[in-house]
């Protein structure tokens, strides 16, 4: 379960400043919970490129550059359920742009985006980590780069009801792994390969007001690569301030 708080700051009319506080909590698998816990902190600068305008169907731009701070733990885990961070500094870029259709008399809402991350650092481990490491280990990990694109619809059946649909795909670059278990004197030197997934995302919105929603749906992986195809539900309450 995760619980985001998204702060957006307008610096000037087309510059603001975005971050994602995100706390989690995790259970199963085995395991005892992992408590609360302070995830990885992104931060970074949105322009406005192009405003939309409606009525000459031309959609919104905007361009992202930022960083994700490794303020999440990592490393020294009791256990790996623990592990919500990845311990290097990450360069954040990307785009979106949106645009809002009147579709047989009701909104639709149009959303195209593509985000990267970049490591820039490497992080440095000890036992138990957030890379699969156990009790003993010495070493570095050097992230490979991540990211997502899609396209999500959206569609207003009433005022209060929304039907949703997301296409996308998620993807990761090869982390390389070096260090030694300590006692045995094992050395370690490992590459992982590529992966990528491909997703469908239908769901239903309902919203009280028109700031505060809540929102089910399913997110169903339909092809990939070195990734899992787990079938996952979703819900989620949505309040804007």
């Amino acid at each position: 379960m995760s619980q985001y708080t998204l702060i957006k700051y307008g610096l000037t009319d087309r510059l603001s400043i975005y971050s994602l506080p995100t706390f989690s909590y995790g259970w199963g698998n085995g395991q005892s919970s992992t408590g609360v816990k302070f995830n990885d902190l992104p931060i970074e600068l949105h322009y406005n490129i192009l405003t939309a305008r409606p009525a000459q169907y031309r959609p919104s731009v905007t361009a992202y550059l930022g960083f994700i701070a490794p303020t999440g733990d990592y490393t020294g885990l009791s256990q790996s359920q623990d592990g919500v961070g990845q311990g290097a500094w990450f360069l954040r870029f990307g785009f979106q742009s949106q645009s809002v259709y009147r579709v047989m008399g009701h909104a639709a809402r149009l959303r195209v985006w593509a985000v990267g991350r970049q490591a820039v650092t490497t992080a440095h481990l000890r036992d138990t980590t957030s890379y699969g490491t156990s009790t003993g280990f010495s070493g570095t990990a050097h992230p490979g780069a991540f990211g997502n694109e899609g396209a999500s619809f959206e569609y207003g059946l009433t005022k209060r009801w929304v039907m949703s649909l997301d296409l996308y795909v998620t993807w990761a670059g090869s982390t390389e792994l070096v260090g030694k278990y300590r006692k045995a004197m094992q050395a370690v030197h490992t590459q992982s390969s590529w992966s990528g997934s491909y997703n469908l995302g239908p769901a239903m919105e309902y919203n009280w007001s028109p700031d505060m929603g809540f929102i089910g749906g399913v997110i169903v992986p339909f092809t990939g690569h070195n990734a899992s195809r787990a079938i996952m539900p979703e819900v989620a309450v949505n309040m804007v301030f």
